[in-house]
């Protein structure tokens, strides 16, 4: 390698806006070199101009690339510097710093594959993506690696289409610093397989926690007896991993062929994104949820849409002239020739600071009009529109309603579905520093806006389950809203939002309205079937638990909350259980009271059959007057239908039955828990 190596290192406006029609038509832009010269020199500094022109051979590539106008626009066109977030980097990504690194590989390009589109391309994606975290030699060492594998011709074919932009999400190898050169060329040796089958590639290694001396994976020591002999990714074959390494390997595999992907996170789970030839977008591989979030994206704030989001934004055909734009200050303008164009709106925010209402007004009516194919980013955008008003709490909170509605008109152009607490009214609430009372108008605001879109409907009723069932007064207005509002809009409500938290919050009276509200709203969700009842009065005491809320260790997708009071009274019901809990080593359910009883006796009834049947054993029933401490009262080994124990007057307010601890990990799911005895209070 060269010596060269060494040496481095909302108003009225916004109101009008938000029935607006489709983005305004900008007049054809003719694109010069020297405006996009201009801008490039001014973000990234004479210094760094001057820096480069004095090393040996900087002369001839800034020559060279300040007369190649295709080649400029690609840099400073296809997304800010470094891309990822500033996880594990040396310092804060600089277009001053990619052009160092573009330098540093023009200089040690070999075979002058810099010259073709695919090494022109690829090089600046390299310098883009990672001047700030890898070091010289590694940026060198890769970009070798893809030019000896694009002229032997093992790339993806795809991989000669792709411009800086795509080729960014090819070598954007985000937060795997581990990812070193060998394990690059060993798994671009090992994943040869169509690019079908690299959603597959990482069931090739062993799903494992515990390596074969005993040590978890989530520790130091999993891979180190090996970690001098095999690389990273020949190490995850070899030894084994669980949902991150596996995710790993199967989008690293794909990025060694010159295929798009990145690594990314959902709920309790690593997946990775790759894009789906078939259907010419981003999909999930290695996914168990669509919840995603993608560990590259230009924004470093949004997940798998914003992804879909910029995906939509790059592919536009007239996205350069926008750039265009956006280089020559014209920001609005840039926005109307191109949808999305979250990086001219992003810029446009920086020369408002101190700018009067009309302005920033009209910066929030742009948004408004031109993100329809972006409402995410848009989203994001407005927010900062929403901080203009400073301490102007009532004008902020109206801005908030108004762009609050305006997002109903975009709800479907997500690829994937938006979360509203999280991209939405949890932000939004937090701009008001969570005050009740703006709470309670973002909420009833949403409920109008999202009443025709029903899952933003429901997510806005569970949003509010949360945040407004933690006391006797909230509740009793938050039931009273939301009844009226699925009344008045003729929409369904989220009952079981509503009943886990009255149950997580031990709230029987709450637990118990909302039962009689789903009885007047949806009485066919509320109905029983008509089986023979179970007894009122059994153990020489009186039913109990029909006046109590039922509890779980845990909840799952099997889980139906409108069904917990079935478990507690002596109507029969056709499902076969009334709760269903996650896999546990300790699942249980129980019965809280509204205070302490004389406990005489407990039903336990199970529905399930075969093998279901035998998830609930060794069973065991336990009493306590706090929840803290837990007295036996009975238990069981081998499963049946019906479980009698017999308690003898125990003093106790909750009743628990679950299973042994330890003895399995599994789920736990009953068709009844009755308790029967005499009430104390």
């Amino acid at each position: 390698m060269k010596n060269k190596i060494a040496v481095f290192c909302i108003s009225v406006s916004v109101a009008a806006a938000l029935a607006a029609a489709p983005a305004a038509k900008v007049a054809p832009v003719k694109r010069d070199l020297v405006t996009v010269k201009n801008y490039i020199v001014k973000s990234v500094g004479p210094e760094v101009i001057k820096e480069i022109g004095a090393r040996e051979g900087g002369k001839a590539f800034l020559d060279k690339f300040f007369k190649d106008q295709d080649w400029m626009e690609q840099f400073a066109g296809s997304g800010i510097a470094g891309g990822i977030t500033a996880w594990r980097a040396s310092g804060t990504p600089s277009l001053g710093q990619s052009l160092k690194a573009l330098d540093l590989l023009y200089w040690n390009d070999k075979k002058d594959w810099m010259d073709t589109k695919t090494g022109r391309n690829m090089t600046t994606a390299l310098a883009l993506c990672h001047a700030h975290d890898f070091s010289d030699e590694k940026l060198v060492e890769i970009a070798e690696l893809y030019r000896e594998w694009d002229l032997n011709g093992t790339l993806h074919t795809s991989s000669k289409s792709l411009d800086v932009h795509g080729w960014r999400e090819v070598v954007n190898f985000g937060q795997n610093a581990e990812l070193n050169v060998d394990s690059l060329k060993w798994i671009h040796d090992f994943a040869t397989v169509p690019a079908s089958k690299y959603s597959a590639l990482p069931w090739e290694c062993h799903y494992r926690l515990i390596n074969c001396f005993g040590a978890s994976v989530h520790g130091s020591d999993y891979y180190r007896p090996w970690q001098h002999r095999w690389s990273i990714e020949e190490l995850r074959y070899r030894v084994g991993g669980v949902c991150g390494a596996l995710s790993k390997f199967g989008s690293h595999g794909a990025q060694a062929h010159g295929i798009r992907s990145y690594t990314a996170g959902q709920p309790g789970h690593c997946a990775y994104m790759l894009w789906d030839f078939k259907e010419n977008r981003w999909g999930h591989a290695y996914s168990v949820t669509g919840h995603t979030m993608a560990h590259f994206t230009l924004s470093d704030t949004h997940r798998f849409t914003a992804s879909e989001e910029q995906d939509r934004y790059y592919r536009n055909p007239r996205r350069m002239d926008a750039e265009f734009l956006r280089w020559k200050g014209d920001y609005k303008k840039s926005m109307q020739m191109c949808p999305g164009n979250w990086q001219a709106a992003d810029e446009w925010v920086k020369t408002l600071e101190g700018k009067g209402r009309q302005e920033w007004d009209e910066f929030a009516s742009t948004v408004l009009a031109t993100f329809s194919d972006a409402p995410c980013l848009g989203w994001s955008l407005y927010m900062k529109y929403l901080d203009s008003f400073n301490s102007d709490t009532a004008k902020k909170l109206e801005a908030a309603k108004k762009g609050l509605l305006a997002m109903k008109e975009f709800a479907g152009g997500t690829v994937e579905p938006m979360y509203l607490d999280e991209t939405l009214l949890d932000p939004l609430c937090a701009k008001f520093k969570n005050d009740k009372n703006a709470m309670w108008t973002i909420f009833e605001t949403a409920l109008a806006g999202y009443a025709n879109t029903p899952t933003f409907f429901r997510q806005t009723i569970n949003w509010g389950s949360v945040h407004f069932m933690s006391n006797q007064a909230d509740t009793q207005r938050y039931l009273k809203t939301v009844a009226a509002a699925a009344l008045k809009y003729k929409c369904n409500l989220d009952y079981s939002g509503m009943i886990v938290s009255a149950s997580k919050a031990g709230d029987i009276a709450t637990f118990k309205q909302v039962y009689v509200l789903m009885e007047k709203l949806a009485p066919k969700e509320g109905a029983k079937a008509g089986g023979k009842p179970f007894p009122k009065q059994d153990y020489g005491g009186e039913l109990l638990s029909a006046d109590g809320l039922l509890q779980t260790s845990s909840t799952c997708g099997y889980d139906s909350p409108t069904r917990y009071r079935n478990a507690l009274d002596a109507e029969d019901f056709a499902e076969m259980s009334a709760f269903h809990t996650d896999k546990s080593k300790e699942p249980w359910a129980q019965v809280l009271l509204p205070g302490e009883s004389s406990i005489m006796g407990v039903t336990v009834v199970d529905r399930a059959s075969g093998y279901n049947q035998t998830r609930q054993v060794p069973l065991e029933v336990l009493v306590s007057t706090d929840g803290v401490a837990w007295e036996k009262v009975g238990s069981a080994d081998t499963p049946k239908g019906e479980y009698r124990f017999t308690v003898g007057g125990k003093t106790a307010k909750y009743i628990r039955v679950g299973r042994v601890k330890d003895a399995k990990e599994e789920v736990f799911h009953l068709h009844k828990i009755l308790v029967y005895g005499k009430k104390l209070y």
